[in-house]
C-alpha cells in the first residue's frame, strides 16, 4: 500500500495538477457570451440606453431599443453594474464559466434623483466611453421643469444643455452648434420627422408620455446615420407593459393626454396607444388685440406593437400622425400634417452577431388655405421618404466591435400647388414640378479598446445620390447672373432619367483616453453631408416653408466638425464637469439674394446663392449629482458666421466676407436647480439667458414717388436686445412606495415669473410723414401659471 501511494504521489498528482493548470489556462484565456434584457420591475417594460459596466475589467456597453445587451468577457469573476437615469442602480458579481443569460429588473427610484434634467450616461462610463458631444434626455426628470402651459417638452428639455439653442421663443425646431433647423435629422423609432412642432413652435410634436429615451448627438455621429449636417436626434417609443394594462396621461392648460398599454400575448406579444390633443382657443381669447380672434388646434397619435416570440427575434411596428392648424385674425388657415411609421426586425444570429432590418415612411404637408371669398384656395407642399435598411453588429472580443449596413431611400417632394376650392374661385390653379431621388448608402466602423485607458473607434460611410425625371433643368448665360432675362434654353428630362449624381465619402474618428479614474479627454471628427434642403428666408420655421432635393444648381451641403473635451470628476462623482471645444466648416449652404421670391417659383434657382460657412465655440457643463439641492448649468460661447459665394459684384453681400448667420448668439447660459422639501414634493427652477440674434435695421429711408421707403444695406448686422427669463415649479408625487401601481403627480408651474418682455423682433413703421417708429414684438410677454395633473392607473 505505501509503495501504491509513493507511486501515485510521484507520477498521478503531477499530472492532475498539470492538467489541471492546463484547464485553468484554456479557462483564463476563453471568452463567454454573456447577455440579457433590462426590464422595469413594475411595467415589465424594456428599457434603452442601461448602461452594462464590468467594473473589475473596466468594459461595458449600453442596452438597445429592446432593453437587451450582450458583451464577450473572460471566462471568471465578474462585477457587473447595471445603471440607469431614474433607476436605482443594481449589481451583480459572480464566476462567469460559460454563455449566461442574464435577465435584470431595475427598480426605478422614488426619492430626489440625482439628476436634473440630463445625464448623458453612468458617471463611471461616461468618462471611460467612447461618446461625446452626446445628451440623453430623462423624461421623468423633464416633467418636473416647469413649463409653458403645464406641457413637458423635449425640445425645451434640449435647449437647457450646451450647445443647443433657438432663434427665438416659440420658434419651431433647434438650432446645434451654428447649425439650421432642418440640418438636424430626428428619427422616431427609425422614421424622420420633418417637422417637430406644435403651433408654430410652442409646442414640441411629440408626446412624452409615449418617449422611451431620446439621445441627441451634437458630434461624433454614428457612421450608420447621415443625411444632415448638425445633429442627430433618436427618440424610441416605449414598449407596451407586458404584464397588466395600464393606463396614464394627464391634463393641463392647453392639452389632455391619455396612453393605453398592456399585453396582447403575455411576455410575447405587447401594445402600445397614446394620443394628445389642444384646446388653445379659450387661452388666445384672454390676449389682447387681434390675436383674441385667433384659432388653433392640433393632436398627435402613437402606436407600438411589440411581438418578441423567443430571446433570439424581435419584431416592432411604431405609427406616428399628426395635424396642426392654426388661422390668424383674417381670412388665411395655416396647416400640417405628418406621418411616420416603422418595421424592424432584430434577428441574434449567434452569441457574437446581431442583425437588424428596418424599413421606414415619412411624410409632411404643410400650407394654407385662402378663405376669402371668390378667392378660395389651397396652397401647399408635400416631402415623402421610404427607407429600408440593414445593419450588423459583430462583438468577437470584449474589446473589439465591428458594425456595418447597407440603406437605400427614395425621396419625392413637391414644392407647392395651388388649387381652388370653389368653383367661384378667382384663382387659377398652378403646379411646380414634382422632384425624384434615390439615395444609397454603406457604412463600417469599428471600435476597439487598445488598452485600459485608450479606446478608438473609426468608420466610414459613403454616399450615392441621384436626382431623376420627369424634370426640366433651365440653362443660363454663363458669364452673368441666373435671371429670367439670362435664361438661354429648357433641356426636358423623361420619367425616370437621371438628371444629376453626387456622391462622397463621410470618414468618422473618435479617441478616448483614460487620464485618472475621475479624468479624461476625448476627440471626435466627423464629415456629413446633406441633399434635402429646407427653403425659407424667415427667421423662424413657416408653414409655407418648403423642402427641395439637391440639383445642378443645388449642390449637397456639407461640413467638417473637429470637437475636443475634457471631462472630470469631483468630489466622488458629487461634481461632474465637462468643457468642450469645437470648430466646423460648412460649404455649399443655401443663401438667398436680397428680395428673393421663393414662394412658387419656378425658376427658383434664380433667387438662390451658394455659401460657405463656419462656427466655432466653448461648451461647459457643471451638473452636482449628491446633496439636497442639486442642479446643472451650461454655458455656451459660440460664433457661427457666412459668406456668400458668388462671382457677380450685384449679388455679393458684404463684398463677399463673413458675416454673422441668423442662429448667431453668442453667449447662452441655462441654470436649473431642484430641492426636496419632502412628503413627495420638490422645488425647481430654470433660468435662461441668451444674446440676441442677428437682425437686420433700417440705416436710412428715401422718398420714391411720394412714398418713404426704409433703405436696408447690412444684412445681420443689428441684433435685438438680450432673452433671460425665470420659471419656477412646485411638484408633488403622490407615492409612498416604488411598485405603488396607482399614483398621481401635480406640477404647479410659473413661467417667466418676472414678466419679461422678451423681444422676438423688432419692426419698423412709419409714424408721420418724416419719421419712424420701432416696435417691440414679443411671443409671450407676461408671466403665465399652469397647473398640470398626470395620473397612472
Amino acid at each position: 500500500m505505501f509503495r501504491h501511494a509513493l507511486l501515485f504521489r510521484r507520477f498521478f498528482c503531477p499530472v492532475m495538477c498539470l492538467a489541471l493548470s492546463t484547464l485553468a489556462i484554456g479557462m483564463a484565456q476563453a471568452n463567454a457570451l454573456l447577455q440579457g434584457v433590462v426590464t422595469d420591475q413594475i411595467t415589465g417594460e424594456p428599457l434603452a440606453g442601461v448602461n452594462v459596466f464590468v467594473r473589475n475589467l473596466r468594459v461595458g456597453t449600453t442596452t438597445d431599443s429592446s432593453g437587451q445587451y450582450q458583451l464577450r468577457l473572460p471566462v471568471g469573476q465578474v462585477a457587473i453594474q447595471f445603471s440607469a437615469v431614474g433607476y436605482r442602480t443594481h449589481y451583480e458579481a459572480f464566476y462567469l464559466l460559460d454563455d449566461t443569460l442574464l435577465q435584470v429588473r431595475l427598480i426605478e427610484k422614488i426619492q430626489q434623483i440625482q439628476e436634473v434634467v440630463v445625464r448623458s450616461e453612468a458617471l463611471e462610463q461616461r468618462l471611460q466611453s467612447i461618446e461625446m458631444s452626446r445628451v440623453r434626455l430623462d423624461i421623468a426628470e423633464l416633467k418636473k421643469l416647469p413649463a409653458v402651459f403645464g406641457e413637458a417638452d423635449l425640445i425645451r428639455g434640449l435647449l437647457l444643455q450646451p450647445g443647443v439653442s433657438t432663434v427665438g421663443e416659440g420658434a419651431g425646431g433647434f438650432n446645434v452648434r451654428g447649425g439650421r433647423v432642418d440640418q438636424n435629422l430626428v428619427l422616431l423609432d427609425g422614421a424622420p420627422l420633418f417637422s417637430t412642432s406644435h403651433l408654430l413652435g410652442l409646442y414640441t410634436g411629440i408626446n412624452p408620455d409615449v418617449v422611451d429615451n431620446a439621445t441627441l448627438y451634437k458630434a461624433g455621429v454614428p457612421a450608420q446615420y447621415g443625411g444632415r449636417l448638425s445633429s442627430l436626434l433618436l427618440v424610441n417609443t416605449r414598449a407596451g407593459n407586458g404584464e397588466k394594462l395600464r393606463v396614464s396621461g394627464g391634463l393641463s392648460p392647453l392639452a389632455s393626454r391619455v396612453v393605453v398599454e398592456g399585453p396582447l400575448w403575455r411576455e410575447k406579444l405587447t401594445f402600445l396607444v397614446g394620443g394628445r390633443a389642444a384646446y388653445p382657443n379659450w387661452i388666445l381669447q384672454s390676449f389682447p388685440g387681434d390675436v383674441r380672434n385667433s384659432r388653433a388646434f392640433f393632436y398627435d397619435l402613437n402606436g407600438k406593437l411589440l411581438f418578441r416570440p423567443n430571446a433570439h427575434h424581435r419584431l416592432a411596428l411604431s405609427y406616428y400622425r399628426s395635424l396642426d392648424t392654426f388661422r390668424f385674425p383674417g381670412d388665411t388657415l395655416y396647416f400640417g400634417t405628418n406621418n411616420a411609421a416603422s418595421l424592424q426586425w432584430n434577428y441574434l444570429l449567434n452569441d457574437a452577431l446581431l442583425f437588424n432590418v428596418q424599413a421606414t415612411h415619412s411624410d409632411n404637408t404643410t400650407g394654407l388655405r385662402g378663405l376669402r371669398q371668390a378667392y378660395e384656395f389651397t396652397q401647399q407642399a408635400t416631402i415623402q421618404q421610404q427607407e429600408i435598411t440593414a445593419h450588423f453588429l459583430y462583438t468577437p472580443a470584449p474589446t473589439h466591435q465591428v458594425e456595418g449596413g447597407l440603406s437605400g431611400t427614395h425621396y419625392a417632394v413637391r414644392p407647392g400647388t395651388v388649387r381652388p376650392t370653389h368653383e367661384t374661385s378667382n384663382v387659377i390653379p398652378l403646379d411646380l414640378p414634382q422632384e425624384q431621388a434615390y439615395e444609397a448608402a454603406a457604412h463600417l466602423s469599428e471600435e476597439w479598446r487598445l488598452s485600459s485607458r485608450v479606446t478608438a473607434r473609426g468608420g466610414v460611410r459613403y454616399v450615392w445620390f441621384q436626382q431623376i425625371g420627369p424634370g426640366v433643368l433651365y440653362h443660363y448665360q454663363p458669364d452673368r447672373p441666373r435671371s429670367r432675362e439670362t435664361l438661354t434654353d429648357t433641356t426636358l428630362y423623361a420619367a425616370g432619367a437621371p438628371m444629376q449624381r453626387y456622391g462622397g465619402w463621410e470618414p468618422r474618428l473618435s479617441v478616448s483616453i483614460v487620464l485618472t479614474p475621475d479624468a479624461s479627454v476625448k476627440a471626435s471628427y466627423n464629415r456629413t453631408r446633406q441633399y434635402l434642403h429646407l427653403i425659407s428666408n424667415t427667421t423662424a420655421i413657416s408653414p409655407v416653408d418648403f423642402w427641395k432635393v439637391s440639383s445642378r444648381y443645388l449642390p449637397p451641403q456639407t461640413a467638417d466638425q473637429f470637437a475636443v473635451g475634457v471631462f472630470r470628476n469631483f468630489s466622488e462623482n458629487a461634481f461632474e464637469t465637462s468643457v468642450e471645444v469645437y470648430y466646423k466648416a460648412m460649404h455649399s449652404l443655401v443663401e438667398y439674394t436680397n428680395g428673393a421670391r421663393l414662394l412658387l417659383n419656378p425658376l427658383l434657382e434664380t433667387d438662390l446663392m451658394r455659401a460657405r460657412g463656419q462656427a466655432y465655440g466653448v461648451e461647459l457643463s457643471v451638473a452636482k449629482h449628491r446633496g439636497h439641492l442639486t442642479g446643472h448649468l451650461s454655458y455656451t460661447y459660440s460664433r457661427t458666421w457666412v459668406a456668400v459665394q458668388t462671382p457677380f459684384a450685384l449679388q455679393r453681400i458684404h463684398d463677399g466676407q463673413y458675416y454673422p448667420a441668423h442662429v448667431d448668439r453668442p453667449h447662452n447660459l441655462a441654470l436649473t436647480t431642484q430641492y426636496p422639501l419632502g412628503q413627495g414634493w420638490t422645488w425647481t427652477t430654470t433660468f435662461v439667458f441668451t444674446s440676441g440674434r442677428p437682425t437686420t435695421f433700417p440705416d436710412g429711408q428715401y422718398l420714391l414717388n411720394q412714398t418713404v421707403v426704409f433703405n436696408y444695406s447690412q444684412r445681420n448686422l443689428d441684433r435685438i436686445p438680450p432673452y433671460h427669463r425665470l420659471d419656477v415649479a412646485l411638484q408633488k408625487d403622490t407615492r409612498r412606495a416604488p411598485d405603488q401601481p396607482r399614483y398621481s403627480t401635480w406640477n404647479l408651474s410659473v413661467y417667466n415669473l418676472y414678466a419679461r418682455k422678451n423681444p422676438y423682433s423688432i419692426y419698423f413703421t412709419r409714424y408721420n410723414y418724416a419719421q419712424t417708429r420701432a416696435y417691440r414684438l414679443s411671443v409671450l410677454g407676461t408671466l403665465i401659471p399652469s397647473v398640470t395633473w398626470n395620473f397612472h392607473f
